[in-house]
């Protein structure tokens, strides 16, 4: 930048920091926005899970006191749970469960009023085939539905009001930068200003590279990469003209560590990331190219999973993890336990826990080469372990800290991690998700040294894929495909 680049990066920082004031300082700052972000994909999962416990706790407590016999018949418990199920069902498909649908509280009163009848004529006709329709034409289904109805309005008006108030708070407002080359990105960041409120562009970053730019510029791409890594950024825009890939490809790199969205305006073609996504931001057509991954339910989802799954094995594996303890005390001097600093989610340092498997060093080498086969530095013991991969099982502990998961890329040494970053393009995209004890390339036969560049290469791909498909059920596969590839210790030693 020129002589005035103190001034504009003091100012943008400035600017992006007024932007955020209403979110407490310090170290919660970054989840707290990101807890912000996650707001809209999680409200329509609230919404859908109070609207069918509603319905049917209401349904339950009416016909209580018309229990016959006090035994409920089985066809109301049937019905009642039929209701609620189809009341859901068919306010997904009139898309009632969005942000911009639940804001609009005369659109969700006609809405949840046609599905809520809908749902209960559906009963009635299910009865009436059935020759039961007495059953849902008597005094309580009548008071089931006004009461079920009344229960779907106070809901909507009360999201409403918290929508509201969100909004007043700027918590349903994402900060947008553009990146770009001059002219092009000033008239994006223009036009976006120009939308809707849901899109607060905090300004313009120039490309290195780039020509002299007119108009109001914060700064450039390196700038902009330190704010999104430390949580002031939502979505990073990358705007039109280009000259080449080669640029395009450079800024996208920049943020592949990042916790941000990026997005390319259209009309750029031969890059390397492949679009996921058309999408509109206040009016405007854009491409994603990175989304940020486990939004929504999909993080506390994998947190559940981590916690249930590693407390789960600690308690079967506590005989276990005592006798390889007591034999690695036996087996050579020096502590049970080995500890090492690794870079984990969003490039931050965590320490890693291990059983030792190799002989203590009190000055360990800075550069830590990686474990080759019939290393000299591995114990007899320690070779063991490794091989069986029973030296990990300590990071059960780093999982129910939440340093690391069950399944994840698996964190490199940090000498490892700093020589591949300068050697690969977006190798830091694997801190996107927290590291696993094992992983989509270990399981693929991408485990242990990586004696080429290439070889690296093929495991980040991997790692890459795993956290763009991240499910449940590639979880459970990922965990059931290390069995086999434990036993048969290949790459391991």
């Amino acid at each position: 930048m020129s002589s005035d680049g103190g001034s504009l990066r003091g100012e943008s920082v400035g600017w992006i920091g007024r932007s955020r004031a209403r979110h407490a300082p310090g170290s919660s700052r970054a989840s707290q926005i990101r807890s912000d972000i996650d707001l809209p994909t999680r409200l329509p999962g609230v919404l859908r899970t109070a609207d069918w416990f509603g319905i049917a706790a209401v349904g339950f407590l009416i016909d209580t006191p018309f229990a016959w016999h006090d035994v409920r018949p089985l066809t109301h418990s049937v019905g009642i749970v039929l209701g609620a199920t189809a009341t859901v069902n068919y306010l997904q498909l009139a898309q009632a469960y969005s942000v911009r649908s639940a804001a609009r509280l005369a659109v969700q009163v006609a809405k949840v009023s046609i599905a809520w009848i809908a749902a209960f004529i559906s009963l009635v006709a299910i009865s009436y085939a059935m020759d039961r329709s007495e059953e849902f034409l008597s005094t309580w289904a009548g008071l089931w539905f006004a009461a079920a109805w009344l229960f779907l309005l106070a809901t909507r008006c009360a999201v409403r009001l918290q929508i509201s108030r969100w909004r007043s708070k700027g918590r349903l407002t994402r900060n947008i930068a553009v990146l770009g080359t001059g002219p092009a990105a000033l008239a994006l960041a223009e036009r976006l200003s120009a939308g809707t409120d849901e899109a607060n562009v905090i300004g313009v970053f120039v490309d290195e590279g780039a020509a002299a730019a007119t108009g109001n510029v914060a700064g450039d791409g390196d700038l902009l990469a330190s704010l999104a890594s430390a949580g002031k950024v939502d979505e990073v825009i990358l705007a039109l003209p280009w000259s080449s890939a080669t640029a395009l490809n450079r800024a996208i790199a920049k943020f592949a560590a990042c916790q941000v969205d990026v997005r390319i305006d259209p009309g750029i073609s031969g890059i390397d990331y492949l679009p996921t996504e058309f999408s509109l931001i206040a009016g405007i057509p854009i491409l994603t190219v990175q989304r940020r991954p486990l939004s929504g339910w999909g993080a506390p989802l994998k947190r559940a999973e981590d916690v249930v799954l590693s407390l789960l094995l600690l308690a079967l594996l506590a005989p276990v993890l005592l006798v390889i303890a007591l034999l690695v005390k036996i087996d050579s001097r020096g502590p049970v336990l080995f500890r090492q600093e690794r870079y984990g989610f969003n490039n931050d340092r965590i320490v890693i826990f291990k059983f030792r498997s190799m002989h203590h060093d009190p000055n360990p080498d800075p550069v830590i080469p990686q474990a080759r086969r019939n290393d000299p530095r591995v114990t007899r013991l320690g070779a063991i372990l490794r091989r069986t991969s029973l030296d990990e099982l300590p990071q059960l502990l780093n999982v129910l800290r939440g340093d690391m998961s069950l399944i994840g890329p698996r964190p490199h040494a940090t000498a490892h991690n700093e020589k591949y970053a300068q050697l690969i393009n977006g190798y830091l995209a694997r801190h996107r998700m927290k590291p696993g004890i094992t992983g989509w390339a270990q399981v693929n036969g991408w485990r242990g040294e990586t004696e080429t560049t290439e070889q690296m290469r093929r495991r980040l791909e991997h790692d890459i894929f795993y956290i763009a498909n991240w499910s449940l059920l590639l979880d459970i596969k990922v965990l059931l495909m290390t069995i086999p590839v434990v036993i048969r210790g290949t790459n391991a030693y």
